[in-house]
């Protein structure tokens, strides 16, 4: 933790504190930094103690230093005592980063020759590598007004020095966006339909329970690959796995066959994840003919496993129905561990419900920092979300 302390710089940290003239109404503060401390990490743990994407998955992404991502970190104070955490990065966003297909060819040629008018400085609240925002606060305060207008007026300061024109709070859970909606719209934010995390409750008590409560079609689907399984061998490592190098070219395999291109991890985020996470990060790792040919890194904890990263040989992972097969192993995992939930993010959305997965819609709320701009931002989110360009949502409504 020592890296930490000596990245932390406060002489970057701000603070704005309300003025009252009456002594006993409580005081509030809001500051920020670019690099989280351990004293963060105690206050995360308090205010969001089950949480598996708190403070060590941040610090893992900070360490990771990821390209083309400034990370920070906001604090707001009552009395003296934090009572919110809201982290940020700041980034270069394409408007055109979820669409998909044709209207992807489009986008790209107006940003060829237009790139200012597709390209936004953006500041957002949340994180490039959380399935949901992760705002950490006092559950016996909840989210007031007040600590609303702290965090906003502090995102506006952050915004300014950073030259971002937009400021956004990203993937906001359905069960959250109905308390902070109300909030941020009377900050002038507007709200926009994302992309939806997928989770399946795991009640089962073996493989054949699980089977039964998919589709006929899938089950039998599943059942005919589940025969390939035996000629995989697969490992599970917490912590540092063996292979690191090229478990990261599995990624990159993935990462550069996808659509939907936001961050780019690098090989020192999965060693970091690994560090600062050891008894919570698992990379589970397939083999054919002894070849390492797929893996998947999970985040376990407190009853969940969240399905985080996935690498894949395309040419053997295809031969034996990997895909499908590294899913029954989770569920098998999750059934033997007593998980409960098994949370596998955002996209894929057609397999994953096919799956038995169910969705929970996230939002993002966003405002253009210039008010004549700003409506032709709203105009924009609504033709570009994701929802407009994936079949399986639209049919899944």
């Amino acid at each position: 933790m020592a890296m930490t302390m000596a990245a932390f710089d406060f002489d970057q940290a701000d603070a704005r504190r309300l003025d009252s003239n009456q002594d006993d109404e409580p005081r509030y503060a809001a500051r920020h930094a670019f690099m989280a401390t351990e004293d963060d990490a105690a206050n995360w743990q308090r205010l969001q103690p089950n949480c598996l994407e708190a403070y060590h998955y941040h610090l893992a992404f900070d360490l990771g230093q990821v390209a083309g991502f400034k990370t920070g970190y906001i604090s707001i104070l009552k009395d003296g005592e934090v009572v919110c955490i809201a982290p940020f990065f700041i980034t270069d966003y394409a408007l055109d980063t979820t669409v998909q297909g044709a209207m992807k060819s489009f986008t790209r040629s107006i940003n060829k020759w237009l790139p200012a008018l597709m390209t936004l400085r953006l500041l957002c609240v949340g994180s490039p590598v959380t399935d949901s925002a992760q705002i950490a606060y006092d559950k016996n305060i909840l989210l007031d007004s007040e600590i609303i207008r702290q965090l906003s007026l502090m995102l506006e300061t952050v915004a300014e020095a950073e030259g971002a024109n937009v400021i956004a709070f990203k993937d906001i859970l359905e069960r959250d966006a109905t308390l902070l909606r109300p909030l941020l719209e009377a900050h002038g934010y507007s709200c926009v339909d994302n992309m939806p995390v997928a989770r399946n409750s795991i009640n089962f008590k073996d493989l054949d329970a699980y089977f039964a409560s998919i589709s006929a079609s899938t089950r039998k689907d599943l059942r005919r690959k589940l025969k390939k399984f035996d000629q995989i061998r697969i490992e599970e490592h917490d912590g540092m796995p063996p292979h690191l190098a090229q478990i990261y070219q599995l990624y990159l395999n993935c990462y550069e066959k996808s659509e939907l291109k936001f961050e780019k991890l690098t090989l020192a985020f999965f060693e970091s994840l690994a560090t600062t996470m050891p008894k919570q990060c698992r990379f589970v790792l397939y083999y054919f003919d002894e070849k390492l040919i797929g893996f998947n890194c999970l985040l376990i904890g407190n009853g969940v496993m969240l399905d985080k990263y996935i690498g894949m040989d395309y040419i053997h992972s295809t031969e034996v129905n990997l895909y499908a097969l590294a899913w029954l192993h989770k569920i098998k995992m999750c059934i033997r561990d007593g998980y409960h939930t098994m949370q596998s993010g955002q996209a894929a959305y057609d397999v994953k419900l096919s799956f038995g997965a169910k969705l929970e819609q996230t939002y993002i709320l966003f405002k253009h920092r210039n008010r004549f701009i700003n409506p032709l931002l709203k105009l924009a989110s609504r033709v570009l979300a994701y929802g407009n360009f994936d079949p399986a949502l639209s049919k899944s409504k």
